[in-house]
């Protein structure tokens, strides 16, 4: 069985997360489709999807839909959610120290969107 890179302990609130070692503009549709088969194999109303960024870009929320085009009632869940969450790395450092001060930051700063929920 595949697994995805995080999968939470609470039976209750289940979380996914799942990292791809790729930049923003190549995260596709199978993509979200392997987040969302996690999520909905390990009962995850939740889900991340981890990359890293040097941008500066904002957290990205998916809504699962519900509905059907053919009958004209789709609309969004407030249930279940998928976040594309990026990892600032630091592009402008000019020398190895900076580079870690600045990444150390980054860390903090990646890690309160879990603090958070």
């Amino acid at each position: 069985m595949i697994y995805p890179d995080f999968i939470s302990r609470d039976n209750n609130k289940r979380i996914i997360a799942d990292a791809k070692y790729k930049p923003i503009d190549n995260i596709g549709n199978k993509d979200y489709l392997q987040v969302l088969a996690y999520m909905f194999r390990f009962d995850a109303k939740a889900g991340y999807y981890l990359y890293p960024e040097s941008t500066g870009t904002d957290d990205l929320q998916l809504w699962m839909n519900k509905g059907s085009t053919y009958e004209a009632n789709v609309t969004p869940r407030d249930d279940i959610c998928l976040t594309k969450h990026g990892l600032k790395i630091p592009a402008n450092a000019e020398n190895y120290e900076m580079f870690v001060s600045q990444m150390k930051i980054s860390e903090t700063e990646f890690q309160q969107v879990f603090a958070a929920g």
